[in-house]
């Protein structure tokens, strides 16, 4: 999941460089406020603050998140440009063409199934050390957490699937290509809505919502 870190990189860089733009590109923080709780704290502090840097970024719209890949696309190619020679990595990047975007559903079913074979991508749901972040009572308050811990979890967190992917599962969900469809579910949903196959709508951004890219590489 592309993290509030990443994604303030690229709102920085428009405001040193397309400054007119600049607020087009901003999420919009207040996607958590809820009538039904006090949510104040992740409005002004959850995109800026320096504790939040590793969690997933969310307030975006689908063409927020299009030109962030767009963006991500050309500043890679730019690095690309001023890798040395000598560099292990310079027939990497300097071989291929790649550019960046939101994975299809089928290409985002494949990566978070991974080699396991299961509804979630993993190999038990029971496991502590590899449960998703889900809503875990049938019934919830948006914020709500009774331990007072943060409702959302880092991008990394607790183990990865067979694929090295952490959080397909739960914690926010992503958008896939297919604008207006996200996969995986989030801490807002139950577990019945985070199976792989399941596929949860979305109109506008949401405090639930996020994504991750693809690279596509092309010889």
């Amino acid at each position: 999941e592309v993290r509030n870190l990443d994604y303030l990189e690229y709102t920085l860089w428009v405001k040193h460089y397309d400054s007119a733009n600049y607020a087009k590109v901003l999420p919009d923080t207040t996607v958590w406020r809820h009538q039904l709780s006090y949510n104040e704290p992740y409005v002004q502090y959850y995109f800026r603050h320096t504790a939040y840097r590793k969690y997933p970024v969310v307030g975006v719209s689908y063409e927020q998140v299009v030109a962030y890949c767009k963006w991500r696309t050309e500043r890679v190619k730019e690095f690309a440009t001023l890798i040395s020679k000598k560099s292990k990595f310079a027939s990497s990047y300097k071989s291929y063409s790649y550019y960046y975007r939101l994975p299809t559903k089928e290409e985002w079913e494949y990566a978070a199934i991974a080699l396991s074979k299961k509804q979630y991508g993993f190999v038990s749901m029971q496991a502590k050390d590899n449960s998703p972040n889900f809503n875990i009572k049938e019934t919830y308050m948006l914020g709500y957490s009774e331990s007072g811990a943060d409702i959302v979890v880092p991008v990394i967190y607790k183990k990865p699937n067979s694929f090295g992917l952490y959080n397909t599962i739960g914690n926010v969900a992503e958008m896939t290509l297919d604008k207006g469809v996200s996969k995986g579910g989030s801490w807002i949903n139950s577990i019945a809505d985070c199976e792989i196959s399941d596929s949860i709508k979305y109109e506008s951004p949401s405090s639930w919502l996020g994504f991750r890219c693809v690279c596509v590489v092309i010889k």
